[in-house]
């Protein structure tokens, strides 16, 4: 059977996107390289035609997970001004929501504790991915406008990780949106937004 030419294209996005949610949902030690190609419709014998190894397809799904994550960022904040776009997105990213979906949430609080376990290429995929983030919460914090933007960027994206991170492990709802809550408001009020 003939493909068209962007076949291919599509297959790599499918396999990527399916990659991307299975690692954030399982970890990267979990991901089986069968079990992902058979979930996309595909042989297991197929994914050398799109990646070297294993590593290079984690690699690759975690630069995909990054800019769905900054596709999130921009579509809460592009038709508002700085204030109200950074509220937005600190609302959408500290909810229940994002706390009930892994899957689809940011790689940053999903991969956090496996990422200092993964290969080298994996963990520059990370970090450039991180720091896009970093920059792009710097360049709306820098418009309200405050001093030591990219600082203050690291420092509440930091509590948003970490409180995400803590929302997820405990067993009790309330508990966990009551750390939502709160570092909601602690994360808005040092913006000078809450």
């Amino acid at each position: 059977m003939r493909y068209d030419p962007e076949h291919k294209q599509r297959t790599r996005r499918l396999v990527l996107k399916q990659a991307a949610a299975a690692i954030r949902q399982d970890g990267p030690d979990k991901v089986a390289v069968a079990a992902l190609m058979a979930k996309a419709g595909l042989t297991h014998g197929g994914f050398y035609a799109h990646f070297k190894s294993k590593d290079e397809l984690v690699g690759q799904a975690i630069a995909t997970m990054f800019e769905t994550q900054l596709g999130v960022l921009e579509e809460t904040t592009h038709a508002l001004p700085p204030d109200r776009g950074l509220v937005a997105y600190v609302e959408k990213y500290l909810s229940v929501k994002h706390r009930d979906h892994r899957e689809q949430g940011c790689p940053v609080a999903a991969l956090s504790s496996d990422v200092a376990r993964m290969d080298e290429t994996a963990r520059k995929y990370f970090d450039a991915g991180l720091d896009g983030m970093i920059d792009r919460l710097a360049g709306l914090i820098g418009a309200l406008p405050r001093d030591n933007a990219r600082e203050l960027a690291i420092s509440v994206f930091s509590e948003m990780v970490g409180a995400m991170g803590m929302a997820r492990s405990v067993t009790d709802p309330g508990f966990s949106e009551k750390i939502l809550k709160v570092a909601k408001k602690n994360v808005l009020g040092r913006l000078g937004l809450g």
